[in-house]
């Protein structure tokens, strides 16, 4: 598979310390609830870094060292590199204002074909011709973050349509992003890029409600192309899927992943048929 990550915390150790990181608060809490009824398993000292320890650092023992708050990437997919960190966006639901702070682009890093950049457009046009100049040694590559459609221009869109087999991910986080969403929908289209290589993250279950959801996942199917349901999860929640937005409940909420996320098999039934018991 091109494109696979792992799904639990990444374990390994060397001569005198056992590493963990951990890129959910859900899985962290697990790790340390575990941690409190039988203590270590190792005479090592214990390094636990990842995005979930900066949502969850109250938690964490003190005989625990904190680590760097970003993840071991190839750990995680050793097909993953980064080439920037941080974001200027202060989007309320990441995690990456808070673990990353603003835009930093990195001098050194390593050419592979999933880029994890948090907003690789908001870098510097020079930074971007770097970075695609790069990727067009390789035979594919994977905006596997997402590109900010805010931000994405003709002249990114030409740029990226030079790439080999590029799969380019957008976002639609919410309804008044709509206009913007578009724009660079159509950017992408008239620079050529086909419609099977653009995916669409489209966050559900935040400060929206169903009705809402189901406008963008329907817009973005209609525009022939796979829309990817992200249900909201608060970067310091203790367990998976226990939240729920006002408005929806949670069988409503499994109900619309199971819907959009399997649309090769469930798309020969109308949403409105679709019955999840």
């Amino acid at each position: 598979m091109k494109n696979k990550w792992s799904k639990h915390p990444i374990f390994w150790e060397d001569k005198n310390n056992r590493y963990c990181s951990v890129v959910f608060s859900w899985q962290l809490y697990k790790l340390l609830e575990m941690y409190k009824r039988i203590g270590p398993k190792t005479k090592k000292q214990i390094v636990i870094g990842g995005p979930a320890t900066v949502s969850l650092r109250g938690l964490i023992p003190e005989e625990i060292i904190v680590g760097r708050n970003r993840p071991s990437l190839y750990r995680h997919n050793p097909l993953a590199t980064r080439t920037s960190t941080g974001c200027p966006r202060k989007c309320a639901f990441c995690i990456v204002p808070v673990n990353e702070g603003l835009i930093k682009e990195l001098k050194v890093w390593e050419i592979k074909p999933i880029v994890i950049d948090n907003n690789l457009l908001a870098c510097s046009k020079k930074h971007f011709d770097f970075v695609i100049d790069n990727l067009k040694t390789l035979d594919w590559c994977d905006f596997n973050q997402g590109l900010d459609s805010r931000l994405l221009t003709k002249y990114h869109a030409e740029r990226l349509s030079e790439l080999k087999s590029p799969i380019i991910r957008l976002s639609f986080d919410h309804l008044s992003l709509e206009k913007s969403f578009l724009k660079a929908y159509q950017l992408l289209k008239n620079a050529g890029i086909a419609n099977y290589k653009i995916r669409v993250y489209v966050l559900i279950g935040y400060k929206d409600t169903p009705a809402s959801a189901l406008y963008r996942l329907q817009l973005v199917k209609d525009l022939k192309v796979w829309p990817a349901p992200m249900r909201y999860q608060p970067i310091n929640i203790l367990k998976r899927n226990s939240f729920i937005e006002k408005g929806w409940t949670n069988k409503e909420l499994i109900r619309y992943m199971r819907y959009w996320q399997n649309l090769r098999y469930t798309s020969k039934v109308p949403f409105k048929e679709f019955i999840y018991e």
